[in-house]
């Protein structure tokens, strides 16, 4: 199809996450294949009836149907160099759920159930510094600084680097792991290195996928019989909650998350445990 290969270069020219550019042309490509006329026909009044379709046929998330909107949205300004409307397919805005978190004890429990030393790590090194799975299944041995304690990430979700915080356990936790894996798999471990590479025969050169994490993180959780639906950010949302429970900066943690916007940060507020806060009511002052 000449417009999905077009587009796919454009997608590929943007600049955004590899991620993103692979839920764009996921999403176009669904589009495109339930048009009923020729593509150079399509309007925004085929798209506004597409987004219907999935959002109250379907019963397609907000965010889902909004993940499609941006996909099209950015193959009529970009690849069709068509106008676009916002005020004629807004983003759908309607209830947003509170992120799930584990209490210390359950992430204890999880951390036990993972007894894989690769998975374990990865999932200590998630939480102790708040990082994102994407972060850290893409660290490089030379991102850990222990002299300094931080953890350097060098391109986030939305391409800034930043340093976090690397907890002692964290740091005692990698050791362990880089030198169960240098005797057992006879990797080196350099600084261009991955730190968490991919156990795939004659790939040792690529990090461990994403997808690989999120199954072990859901076999510890059965395992430890945690009946949340438990995912590795889930580990990023504990990390930040356990943070505010302890009396840190709200301003301090947005740094720490990387977030844009303080308001991203700010729906931790709505899971903090007041009581363990040490937060007394007016009255009883």
């Amino acid at each position: 199809m000449q417009l999905m290969e077009q587009f796919r270069r454009d997608v590929e020219m943007s600049g955004l996450k590899p991620y993103t550019c692979k839920g764009y042309l996921s999403t176009v490509s669904i589009f495109l294949k339930s048009l009923t006329k020729a593509e150079d026909e399509v309007t925004l009044q085929d798209v506004q009836e597409f987004l219907r379709y999935l959002r109250y046929e379907k019963k397609l998330t907000i965010g889902t149907v909004n993940n499609y909107r941006s996909g099209i949205k950015f193959l009529f300004e970009v690849t069709l160099d068509r106008g676009w409307n916002d005020r004629k397919i807004p983003r759908i805005r309607g209830y947003r759920p509170v992120p799930l978190i584990l209490c210390r004890d359950e992430v204890e429990r999880l951390f036990d159930a993972a007894e894989n030393m690769l998975y374990k790590t990865i999932l200590v090194t998630i939480y102790g510094s708040g990082l994102r799975i994407g972060e850290a299944v893409s660290l490089k041995v030379r991102d850990i600084e222990s002299q300094r304690m931080q953890v350097h990430i060098r391109e986030s979700k939305n391409g800034n680097a930043r340093m976090c915080i690397l907890s002692q356990k964290s740091l005692d936790q990698l050791r362990n792991y880089i030198r169960e894996w240098k005797c057992r798999f006879g990797y080196r471990f350099l600084p261009d290195d991955p730190l968490f590479p991919s156990p795939i025969k004659n790939k040792s050169c690529l990090h461990i996928s994403s997808a690989s994490v999120e199954h072990a993180v859901r076999e510890a959780a059965e395992k430890a019989g945690i009946t949340k639906h438990v995912t590795a950010h889930t580990m990023r949302h504990s990390f930040a909650t356990h943070l505010l429970e302890a009396g840190e900066s709200i301003f301090v943690i947005k740094q720490l998350l990387g977030h844009q916007s303080i308001g991203s940060t700010c729906v931790y507020l709505q899971l903090v445990d007041v009581s363990k806060m040490g937060v007394k009511s007016p009255l009883d002052m």
